[in-house]
């Protein structure tokens, strides 16, 4: 068999999460290879329309850790290339007057929360949005939401982590992690090659359950797919990032039941997809809008419903949108953990091996738990505590069962999907 030359550490899957953990482990000194079945950023990091949103972070640590997240975004624009980071604020607008309690009991959950949201009328929201439909009566502005152009972050950070010495092995697909007793050694490519390390970091996503459930170390998490489009440069543009109506089904504020609430009859298309009414522009004038979504889905592929939903419903928000061409439609693939928090983990499996997975925010904290993992692998002091990320908060204590069959345990956690999306994330 093969052995391709010895790496301190690889990193497997080249999204943010992953990109970002390879560019900071080289940063501290390791010789690093960087390995995913496509390129940097072909996955969900590069198909989607670049909000750090924080609007519908659940209260405690997802909306600490998304906080911090959102911090670092400014340390980084300060750090790589114009990735189009803009501290705009965002926008969740509403039409109807059905919504307009639910926006109030949403505000005042968020406040709770730690949020400085608060209600915008008409005459304010056409001031921060004049492009905005004389439809739309009224908006929650947070001022903390911000964009970026996540697409050209991780290329930044990829080309970076080239520059800096690094390797990106790609396309290769991983077969399995290569285990020594209880270290983990490297890692088995498809063509029989492997690659020795004395770290891997698995931060494949969705997929990563493909190497972790072998050695009875599943994750819990659910596909997720979202859609999204762009069109040609706009002539006019949007400064904050706005979310529509639709969002409120998606996190519910307590005392409001989601079932009420009004769909849209292109919404009833395919009543099993979610819609969030999401849009923002470009640096370079287009629109990137959606997105239809649906749980459990890891079909990568957009659909007629979902782009029918995003049409529809994003022109009545913007006329002018209506006129213009689309470029191109597309869809991603996300991990849905059950409470909406990512594993960054090294704690809760064979030596070696360190989890950056689960991210459904990865936007916002993708980047940071690149920073977290070098730590993690070079001993030093971490930005920020990751107790809370552990794997074994859905494993039931301290037990590690590597190698075992926990297929049983439906490691996947798709029996609970539709009780844990709902207001988790």
């Amino acid at each position: 068999m093969a052995v391709k030359r010895g790496f301190d550490a690889i990193v497997v899957g080249a999204g943010i999460a992953g990109t970002a953990s390879a560019y900071y482990l080289r940063q501290a000194g390791f010789s690093v290879a960087l390995v995913d079945m496509h390129h940097p950023g072909w996955g969900a990091s590069g198909r989607n329309p670049g909000f750090l949103w924080l609007q519908t972070k659940a209260a405690g640590l997802a909306m600490d850790f998304s906080l911090a997240g959102r911090r670092f975004a400014e340390t980084l624009a300060g750090e790589m290339p114009d990735f189009g980071f803009r501290a705009s604020g965002g926008l969740i607008t509403w039409r109807d007057d059905v919504f307009e309690p639910v926006a109030r009991a949403f505000v005042a959950d968020r406040v709770a929360a730690g949020l400085p949201v608060s209600l915008l009328d008409r005459p304010a929201l056409r001031d921060l949005c004049p492009d905005i439909s004389p439809e739309v009566s009224g908006a929650v502005w947070n001022p903390l939401d911000a964009h970026q152009d996540t697409r050209l972050l991780v290329r930044h950070l990829a080309d970076a982590f080239q520059d800096g010495g690094g390797s990106i092995v790609a396309p290769a697909r991983i077969a399995s992690l290569v285990l020594t007793g209880s270290t983990c050694r490297g890692v088995r490519l498809a063509d029989g090659a492997e690659i020795e390390s004395g770290v891997v970091v698995v931060a494949a996503g969705p997929w990563s359950n493909l190497l972790l459930e072998p050695l009875g170390l599943g994750i819990s998490s659910t596909p997720t797919r979202f859609e999204a489009a762009e069109t040609a440069p706009a002539p006019f543009r949007i400064k904050p990032v706005i979310s529509g109506q639709s969002l409120f089904r998606f996190f519910t504020p307590p005392g409001i039941d989601a079932t009420s609430l009004p769909r849209e009859p292109v919404e009833l298309l395919r009543p099993e997809l979610g819609f969030t009414g999401q849009i923002a522009s470009f640096p370079d004038g287009s629109l990137q809008f959606g997105c239809a979504y649906e749980i459990g889905s890891d079909d990568d592929r957009a659909t007629v419903a979902g782009q029918a939903m995003a049409c529809s419903i994003m022109s009545r928000n913007f006329q002018a949108m209506a006129s213009l061409p689309i470029l191109r439609q597309w869809a991603g693939i996300v991990a849905q953990t059950p409470d909406g928090l990512p594993f960054i983990d090294a704690a809760s499996g064979p030596e070696g091996l360190i989890l950056n997975t689960g991210h459904f925010f990865g936007n916002l904290a993708g980047a940071f738990s690149g920073r977290i993992v070098a730590q993690l692998a070079s001993g030093q002091e971490l930005v920020y505590p990751v107790e809370g990320f552990s794997r074994r908060r859905f494993t039931g204590g301290d037990h590690v069962a590597w190698g075992r069959d926990v297929g049983r345990n439906d490691p996947t956690g798709r029996k609970h999907a539709d009780k844990d999306f709902q207001g988790r994330v």
